[in-house]
């Protein structure tokens, strides 16, 4: 099997990327009690690739923005909490699917450390 089709299948077939997103709810409030859920499907990108490595990316921002967003309010606190909450979200997507490429882009982008999980 070719290389790229190799870990295509590797990747795409132990995760479809699942990005799941824990919020918090602001002080004082009762819920969420279960946190919301968004699946990033990239079986169809190349990941030796730089344009299916961006485009990656801009499937999991928006699945992170998607979730993430609704918890801005008009204050400031709550748009801070959402920001945070984009870029938690962002981050442990890129750790789960644990693709250099991504991670390499991911850094490239926002100057940020991850921690990658070990896959037994």
């Amino acid at each position: 099997m070719p290389r790229n089709l190799n870990m295509k299948a590797a990747v795409g077939s132990a995760l479809c990327a699942m990005l799941s997103v824990s919020l918090s709810a602001p002080a004082g409030a009762g819920q969420p009690t279960e946190a919301p859920r968004r699946v990033v499907k990239f079986a169809d990108l190349d990941l030796n690739h730089g344009a299916g490595v961006a485009e990656l990316y801009a499937r999991i921002r928006a699945a992170a923005r998607d979730v993430c967003e609704p918890l801005i309010a008009s204050d400031l606190e709550s748009t801070i909490a959402a920001r945070a909450c984009v870029a938690q979200a962002i981050e442990r997507a890129v750790a789960e699917v644990n693709a250099p490429q991504l991670t390499s882009y991911y850094l490239a982008k926002t100057r940020r450390a991850i921690t990658v999980a070990q896959r037994d």
